[in-house]
């Protein structure tokens, strides 16, 4: 009975206990998220090194954690610092290092002329709902899938803070949206300041994913033009006249040599998101080798004498309102499509040399006579005036010769196709 009644009074204080809890006992984390991780690293997007190190897995309480976690210190290669250092999944840490060797680099280079050496973040892994509340979704921070970034830090330390030059100067104000707008082509979620009051201060980057496929980028992402920085371009050469002292190279640096040239581009108001006070000034030419005194240089050598070139006589024109006589066309004397339309061989190859034939020559074969044309007219039976015989052409006698009318041929066997049998050898 003691017991019983302990538990009544037990129960509900775990009850209200759990129910101040800052996340529930059952929720589960999505299956997606374990799948983009194992494929992550099936893909071998990441590779461990001393700055991208692959820590164990994290469970935090209710779904918060992920199965595989990265320490960074440092992205591309270890060029660009984190500070402090970040904890993030597998998916989410290709991502960051692809935007900062593809994107971040490029734009720096294109509005500062120099790299970013450092990248000052605000928030990784953390498990906590979103923008801090006690109530509401849980945010990516808890699964290693966001990161918030605070600033910049360029090579000759100038340091590019979201909350200071969102709004600032022209070079810095122009990088900062040029690289919000690249992040947006790579997550899913982009939040700067002017998109709510929780993100004033930073840009928060993650690859949230919804079952309408939806993405966002807060505030609408606008790619500025980067200004073209100065070059230095050297004045054009002249040589000196022949004989006369060398005194510089092509790049003099002689009181009174030619200036170089400075190019900003288009002019201050058509040029958006660059100011013309903040450009940086043109690049020095590079110191010259000292010149050696005329002394210590030979005599030139004396001009050599050339024969005066002949004056050029201009051909004669006809009269003006006269009409000159038609041009008469001389054909070329070698044929201009003969052997492809190159040129003749100068060196023609000499004609190969055989030895003497040793077998005497081929002998064509005797013509075979022709067959005597048949002389008979048409038709299958021979006119009464000529003889059968001479019809079938077995009889060689002319038509009106004369010889022996009882015979056609000049062989009887023509006559008695069936041959006598031959007499042997002792019989009658």
């Amino acid at each position: 009975m003691t017991r019983g009644v302990s538990w009544f009074f037990v129960a509900p204080l775990v009850l209200l206990g759990l129910s101040g809890c800052k996340f529930g006992l059952f929720d589960q984390r999505e299956p997606w998220r374990t799948e983009a991780e194992e494929r992550c690293l099936a893909e071998g997007r990441v590779k461990p090194s001393a700055f991208i190190v692959q820590d164990r897995a994290i469970n935090g309480a209710g779904t918060c954690g992920m199965d595989h976690a990265f320490r960074i210190t440092a992205f591309s290669e270890g060029s660009v610092e984190v500070s402090p250092r970040a904890t993030l999944a597998c998916p989410m840490t290709s991502a960051v290092d692809q935007w900062v060797t593809q994107d971040v680099q490029p734009a720096a280079m294109a509005w500062f002329g120099q790299p970013v050496v450092k990248i000052k973040q605000m928030s990784s892994y953390s498990c906590r709902r979103m923008n801090g509340a006690t109530t509401g979704k849980i945010s990516e921070h808890a699964f290693g899938n966001g990161l918030d970034i605070g600033g910049f830090v360029l090579a000759d330390g100038r340091e590019i803070s979201v909350r200071k030059d969102w709004k600032g100067s022209a070079d810095a104000r122009g990088f900062l949206r040029t690289v919000q707008a690249d992040a947006c082509e790579r997550f899913t979620v982009v939040l700067a300041p002017g998109s709510n009051i929780y993100h004033y201060d930073h840009i928060h980057i993650d690859l949230m994913r919804r079952a309408s496929g939806s993405t966002t980028c807060k505030p609408l992402a606008q790619r500025p033009i980067p200004p073209r920085l100065p070059v230095y371009k050297a004045p054009a050469y002249k040589a000196p006249p022949y004989g006369a002292s060398w005194q510089t190279g092509p790049m003099s640096s002689v009181p009174g040599a030619a200036q170089p040239a400075e190019d900003y581009g288009p002019a201050g108001d058509e040029q958006e998101g660059y100011d013309e006070a903040a450009a940086p000034a043109p690049l020095a030419p590079a110191p010259l080798a000292p010149v050696r005194p005329a002394a210590a240089r030979a005599a030139p050598a004396p001009a050599p004498a050339y024969p005066p070139a002949q004056a050029y006589q201009a051909p004669s024109r006809a009269p003006a309102g006269s009409v000159g006589a038609p041009m008469v066309l001389t054909p070329p004397a070698v044929n201009p499509y003969e052997n492809g339309g190159y040129a003749a061989d100068p060196y023609p190859a000499p004609a190969p040399a055989y030895p003497a034939q040793s077998y005497p020559a081929p002998r064509a074969p005797a013509p075979t006579p022709a067959a005597p044309a048949s002389t008979r007219p048409p038709g299958l039976l021979p006119p009464g005036s000529i003889p059968l015989a001479k019809w079938l052409g077995l009889d060689t006698t002319p038509t009106g010769a004369t010889g022996n009318a009882r015979s056609f041929t000049t062989q009887r066997e023509f006559a008695s196709p069936i041959l006598a049998p031959e007499a042997k050898v002792g019989t009658d």
